[in-house]
């Protein structure tokens, strides 16, 4: 059990339900396997908006062994919203840098910048938490849980997949409205929503290594795209190059990354000036 090193097999497999369980036995099953081999994350460790925020979006679509110490670097560098608001986005997006999906970066200082119309915070207000940029309903779902200890309604990857292998193990294209149903029939029977949240999880986490991916029969399933020779590749590498060697004459970009598709350079860069990363001033490329 790669994710709970100590946990044999043949033990986890204790841990597993027939299909349809109870809600009251799927959470004391859940919670139990929580109390003996729950997971300790530095970003299960704190509960301000700021830190759970910080998290939440460096964990989208990316490992949580790679998401660590760059959440420990962050909090080092960039401790408060107020922080990483005044820190110039070419710095945020080189200690970024190996996690993947930039945009993130960008809309994390965005939504820094944002909070201090709330005194450097994010108020317990779900409509508020939703006009912050990066942030849909599932990350405002975590805020309110993890920092406010809410009964919200959050699903992800890892959730989804305890409720798909339970309670639609013969169904295909389940809608994860469908899903939310039953997370919000769960929710009114736990006390601790933060607990059972983490808890949920990592039993998700569980079920991953013991039974064929449940995911797959969502209706929203779409497999991770390639990122090697990708145009994803490409943008990466364009906007560190600047961020880390700093403006770059549009003119030498094509022999600079001469490795890269140049289509495909000429469509990032495009891409990247529209999107606020790049400024295209006097024919030289520099971080926004």
């Amino acid at each position: 059990m790669i994710e709970f090193p100590s946990l044999m097999e043949e033990d986890a497999r204790r841990y597993l339900l027939p299909s349809n369980p109870s809600y009251d036995v799927l959470i004391e099953t859940v919670l139990t396997f929580y109390r003996d081999w729950g997971r300790r994350f530095v970003f299960r460790d704190r509960h301000d908006p700021y830190s759970v925020l910080l998290g939440e979006v460096m964990l989208q679509q990316t490992q949580t062994s790679r998401v660590v110490e760059k959440y420990r670097y962050f909090l080092a560098e960039w401790p408060s919203f107020k922080a990483l608001a005044r820190a110039p986005l070419e710095e945020i997006l080189i200690a970024w840098k190996g996690l993947g999906y930039n945009r993130r970066a960008l809309n994390l200082k965005k939504a820094a910048e944002k909070t201090e119309a709330w005194n450097w915070t994010i108020p317990n207000d779900r409509k508020a938490m939703l006009t912050l940029p990066g942030v849909g309903k599932a990350t405002a779902a975590a805020l309110l849980a993890f920092c406010y200890q809410e009964k919200s309604i959050y699903l992800e990857t890892n959730i989804r997949r305890v409720l798909l292998h339970y309670y639609f193990h013969d169904q295909t294209d389940v809608h994860d409205r469908v899903l939310e149903a039953i997370l919000s029939e769960l929710i009114v029977l736990i006390d601790d929503p933060r607990s059972w949240y983490y808890a949920l999880m990592d039993y998700g986490v569980l079920l991953k290594d013991l039974v064929p991916n449940p995911n797959k029969r969502s209706a929203h399933y779409a497999k991770q795209s390639r990122f090697e020779g990708s145009k994803r590749q490409v943008r990466a590498a364009l906007l560190h190059r600047v961020a880390e060697q700093g403006p770059i004459a549009l003119s030498s970009v094509t022999e600079i990354l001469k490795e890269y598709d140049s289509t495909y350079l000429a469509q990032s860069i495009e891409e990247l000036i529209k999107e606020g990363f790049l400024l295209l001033e006097k024919d030289s490329l520099s971080i926004r």
